[in-house]
């Protein structure tokens, strides 16, 4: 991992937040754990289609970093329980599990065959905090957390993260890489900047108010 990508989790939250319970974690094997997927991702995860092979050689930046950008969104205490819906090849949720290993993380699938890939990755790499769902994410109700990366446009994410998520529930979704924010995109929700991407990466925070 980068020194500047560690110093930037590490600074999540300040002395007491999320940022140093998940350099804890790194230091505890999760560097190498996320090393690991990284490398499952280049050659399996590619041969099976989950990734074009033009990402081979920019996984770590890419797709390991982008998906540990949505701890942004948890500053001071990660949740209890967390929905990738959509996970497609486990992004950004086996890099989350990885790195809040008392997380238990649900990575919510609608084809067999990705979920049968994604049980495959977690018992390969060791990873004891992830369950895999075959299921459509629309039937996803009740949830503490929820992340999304490719999945639904901000508008569709938006509107299907209100009925998804609990009361005082979070929902997260990837935006384009580009240098700017889209400024409809604030009309769901709460826009932030990981600048420590490059280009920059942009996460719309949806946060459920009431019921």
């Amino acid at each position: 991992m980068k020194p500047e990508v560690r110093g930037w989790i590490a600074s999540l939250g300040g002395t007491t937040g999320i940022g140093p319970r998940v350099v804890d974690a790194l230091d505890g094997g999760g560097e190498t754990l996320l090393e690991a997927y990284g490398e499952w991702l280049a050659s399996e995860g590619i041969a099976a289609g989950l990734l074009s092979p033009t990402e081979a050689g920019r996984v770590e930046d890419r797709h390991v970093n982008d998906s540990l950008s949505f701890l942004m969104a948890w500053p001071a205490a990660p949740p209890a329980t967390l929905h990738d819906a959509g996970s497609g090849g486990g992004l950004p949720g086996i890099p989350l599990a990885i790195a809040l290993p008392e997380t238990q993380v649900v990575l919510v699938e609608r084809s067999s065959r990705r979920s049968e890939l994604l049980k495959r990755a977690a018992r390969v790499l060791g990873i004891e905090n992830i369950e895999v769902q075959t299921r459509d994410l629309r039937e996803l109700r009740e949830c503490e957390a929820i992340v999304m990366r490719a999945v639904l446009p901000p508008q569709d994410a938006g509107l299907w993260m209100k009925k998804a998520l609990r009361s005082q529930g979070v929902g997260v979704v990837a935006l384009s890489r580009r240098s700017d924010a889209d400024p409809r995109w604030s009309d769901f929700g709460t826009v932030v900047e990981a600048t420590v991407l490059d280009p920059p990466g942009w996460l719309l925070i949806i946060r459920k108010r009431g019921h």
